[in-house]
C-alpha cells in the first residue's frame, strides 16, 4: 500500500509540474498568438534565474520551446492570410514587432571570453525579426495606399519610400553582428551568412528601386573587414544583386 501511495503522489507531482510548464510554454498549440508570445517572452526574460539555462536547440527537453519561439509560421499564418483585412493584419504585425524587440534581449548573454552563450538561438531570433519586418512594413505601406484618395500622390510616395528606408536601416542592424564575429563560432558565422543570403535577397527583390547607397557602403566595408569567407561571399553577392537591379532599372 505504501508503494502504491508513493506512486500516486509522484504521479500527481509530475502532472502538476507538467501543467505548470505547459502554462508557461503552450507547446501543444499549433501556432502561438501575441498573447502567448507576451507570456513566454516575459517568462524567459524575467522568470529565469541567472544560473538557469535557457531553452536551446541542443537540449532535447527544451528544444521545442525555442523552436516554437522562433517559428515564423506563428506570424505568417496571420500576416500572409489574404482573407484578413489590412488593418487587422497591421495591428497584429505591430504587436509582433514590439514583442520581437523584447525577444532580442533573451539570448544576448556572453561568457567571460566575450563568446555568445546562445549563438544559434540569438541568430534565429534575428531571422524571425527580419522575416517579420519585411511583411509588417509592406502591410503598413499597403494600408497607407488603400486609405489614400490618390495612391500615386507625391506625399503618399514619400511616406512609403520613407518607410522602406526605415526597413532597410533596420536590416542593416543585422549586419552589425559581423563586427562581433569574434563572439561567434564558425557555425554561428555560417548561420549569419545564410541569413544574409535569404532575407536580404528577399528585401532587394521586393524593393529593387530603393536607395541602397548606405547599405552598399556597409557591405563594402564589412566585406573587407570580415574573416569569414562565407560571410564575405554573402556580402559580395548581395552587392552584385543590388547592382544588377539598378542596371535593369536603367535599361
Amino acid at each position: 500500500m505504501k508503494t502504491k501511495n508513493l506512486l500516486i503522489i509522484l504521479s500527481i507531482l509530475f502532472f502538476t509540474a507538467s501543467c505548470k510548464t505547459e502554462n508557461k510554454f503552450p507547446t501543444d498549440k499549433k501556432y502561438w498568438d501575441t498573447d502567448d508570445y507576451e507570456n513566454v517572452v516575459r517568462e524567459l526574460r524575467f522568470g529565469t534565474k541567472p544560473d538557469e539555462k535557457l531553452p536551446t536547440f541542443d537540449d532535447a527537453e527544451t528544444k521545442i520551446i525555442v523552436e516554437k519561439l522562433t517559428d515564423q509560421e506563428n506570424f505568417k499564418v496571420v500576416l500572409d492570410d489574404d482573407e484578413l483585412g489590412l488593418k487587422h493584419k497591421n495591428e497584429i504585425g505591430e504587436k509582433f514587432f514590439k514583442i520581437w524587440q523584447d525577444m532580442t534581449e533573451i539570448y544576448s548573454q556572453i561568457d567571460r571570453k566575450d563568446i555568445y552563450v546562445y549563438e544559434k538561438e540569438r541568430i534565429e531570433v534575428f531571422n524571425f525579426g527580419l522575416a517579420l519586418q519585411i511583411r509588417y512594413f509592406k502591410l503598413g505601406n499597403d494600408e497607407i495606399k488603400q486609405r489614400s484618395d490618390d495612391p500615386n500622390a507625391i506625399n503618399v510616395s514619400q511616406t512609403v519610400n520613407s518607410n522602406v528606408n526605415t526597413l532597410i536601416g533596420n536590416y542593416m542592424f543585422y549586419l552589425n553582428e559581423i563586427n562581433n564575429e569574434k563572439s561567434y563560432s564558425n557555425i554561428g558565422l555560417d548561420l549569419i551568412a545564410k541569413g544574409i543570403d535569404q532575407y536580404f535577397t528577399d528585401l532587394v527583390n521586393l524593393y529593387p528601386n530603393s536607395d541602397y547607397d548606405d547599405l552598399k557602403e556597409k557591405l563594402f566595408l564589412l566585406s573587407n573587414k570580415t574573416k569569414s569567407e562565407n560571410i564575405k561571399s554573402s556580402l559580395v553577392n548581395l552587392q552584385k544583386l543590388i547592382e544588377s537591379k539598378k542596371q535593369v532599372t536603367k535599361s
